[in-house]
């Protein structure tokens, strides 16, 4: 009787599925994945795939929850403009990433006809990056850097808003537009300028 040959570690097997995924959407998008195709791509027969995922949906929606979130990145400055520029050029530079964009555009596209993975996409992206740009914003307030009675949300929705419209727009989204946007913005931001208004 011949051994039967282990398989790979439940983690390595997730691992190989999600970075799968991911490559094959940043090229093909959410209509152009096929089971078939991450399967394959994560060497992997495809009753293992759909035993773990019974469907493209839970598949994708999985994969966008386990990624790698804004919200877990910690913040080691203590100057909130610089705190805000630092995680504006980080999500740039998520957003830039090869794919970046295809995946954005192809979950967005597919919203109405299957609003889980909009959700999830929320969830794993914009959700995280909105708890940490409030609580920079809460923190400049709390240590008198930022205006007290400031609207986080809308300026949330300034920084955060124009990274996406640029990125669609096809222009750089660098480290350096991102100090320039935060820059830009500042005057709202800062309690030196409540006397002023």
């Amino acid at each position: 009787m011949t051994a039967r040959r282990p398989g790979r570690p439940r983690a390595a097997l997730d691992d190989a599925i999600a970075e799968a995924t991911i490559r094959l959407l940043s090229v093909h998008g959410y209509r152009g994945l096929s089971m078939g195709a991450v399967a394959t791509e994560a060497r992997i027969g495809k009753p293992t795939l759909y035993r773990r995922f019974p469907t493209k949906a839970e598949l994708v929606a999985s994969v966008l929850l386990g990624l790698p979130a804004s919200g877990a990145m910690r913040d080691t400055s203590d100057d909130t403009r610089e705190a805000l520029a630092s995680l504006l050029a980080s999500t740039a530079q998520a957003v830039a990433s090869p794919g970046g964009l295809t995946i954005l555009g192809s979950v967005l596209a597919e919203a109405p006809a299957d609003p889980s993975l909009l959700a999830a996409f929320r969830e794993a992206v914009f959700r995280p990056q909105h708890h940490v740009v409030h609580g920079i914003l809460r923190a400049g307030i709390e240590d008198g850097r930022v205006r007290s009675d400031l609207d986080i949300e809308a300026v949330d929705a300034m920084l955060f808003g124009a990274l996406l419209a640029r990125a669609i727009l096809g222009e750089p989204v660098d480290a350096a537009w991102a100090q320039r946007v935060t820059d830009a913005a500042w005057p709202a931001v800062a309690r030196d300028a409540e006397g002023s208004r």
